[in-house]
């Protein structure tokens, strides 16, 4: 199993991979968190410039819901992506 999200923030690329065994964060392709071993659930973080050119932190929620992966998202106080808009939409 291997999930795989990417989702772009201004001019930048957050991508999340996730397996059975690990868990990662990457921004503009450089790998900033990664969780390593079996979790039901996980938190990754990291930074990204904003338009500013301030930093903004990057949390990443995931975790297994009725046989199913999501991820959250979030940059600053905001929910940028939630598996959840994707399964509805």
């Amino acid at each position: 199993m291997k999930d795989v999200w990417v989702i772009k923030y201004g001019d930048h690329t957050i991508r999340v991979v996730n397996t059975w065994t690990n868990e990662k964060l990457f921004v503009d392709g450089v790998l900033q968190d990664e969780q390593v071993g079996l979790h039901l659930t996980s938190r990754l973080f990291g930074k990204v410039k904003n338009k500013d050119g301030e930093y903004e932190e990057i949390k990443v929620s995931i975790g297994s819901f009725l046989c199913k992966i999501e991820c959250r998202i979030f940059v600053g106080d905001r929910l940028i992506y939630t598996t959840k808009q994707q399964m509805s939409g």
